[in-house]
């Protein structure tokens, strides 16, 4: 089996994760968000990491460019997300994404607060002020060392933090990712796009031998791990989408 990365990009990698699990421990949220086509892997680690992870609290919202008509998908998935749960009181959400350049989780940041506006505008409320949104992103330098200016003035107004890592080893890695989405159309630029749709969930042996690396380096037993939760994840886009 081919190796997926080195002793030190993992071991890297895990130390980075470990920052997270804390900060996560430390804050709370009341709602996990980990966008559906990169954080899987994440939330899988940090469940391996932290045995009282609240699995419970974590929802996979459809933020994706892969995705056909992301912004309708998007916008409809988080209107009614915060419809279903939202009830008068301050809430807090803390979303779990890759960061490299910024710009994926600069714009599911900014479709949130299109959301709010739109709700706010309708119902005459003040919900704005009451959700607060984070960032705790796992960051991989960009190749021109520069990120999005946007995810930078976040971090400074303290919406947004970036845990630095030497390689996101899950990014871009179908052995190291399981989800698996239904097919759309290829577009105007011969990009395969998909739909927000599970297809499956595939756990390959290279998959399979990360989490027992993970669950080796922090002294965990895989088998006491409650890893994915496979109707969670299929459950947050239907219920919140369809």
């Amino acid at each position: 089996m081919e190796e997926q990365y080195t002793y030190e990009e993992f071991e890297s990698f895990m130390k980075s994760m470990k920052k997270v699990s804390d900060i996560l421990r430390s804050k709370k949220p009341d709602y996990i968000f980990a966008p559906i086509t990169g954080s899987i892997p994440l939330i899988d680690v940090l469940s391996i990491i932290d045995r009282h992870f609240p699995m419970a609290n974590v929802e996979y919202p459809p933020n994706s460019s892969r995705f056909i008509e992301r912004e309708e998908i998007i916008d409809k998935w988080l209107s009614n997300f915060i419809k279903k749960n939202y009830f008068g009181k301050p809430m807090s959400i803390v979303c779990i994404d890759e960061v490299i350049s910024g710009s994926s989780a600069v714009k599911g940041a900014n479709e949130f607060e299109k959301t709010l506006y739109k709700i706010d505008s309708r119902e005459q409320a003040s919900i704005n002020k009451k959700i607060n949104y984070e960032i705790l992103g796992i960051g991989e330098r960009p190749r021109n060392g520069k990120r999005n200016h946007t995810i930078v003035q976040l971090e400074n107004k303290n919406k947004a933090k970036i845990i630095e890592t030497n390689r996101i080893i899950t990014s871009d890695n179908v052995l190291l990712n399981p989800l698996r989405l239904e097919l759309g159309k290829v577009n105007a630029q011969g990009r395969q796009t998909y739909l927000p749709q599970i297809h499956s969930l595939n756990y390959s042996k290279e998959y399979i031998a990360f989490l027992q690396n993970t669950a080796s380096y922090f002294g965990v037993n895989l088998n006491n791990v409650n890893l994915i939760n496979v109707c969670k994840i299929k459950d947050s886009l239907e219920k919140y989408l369809f």
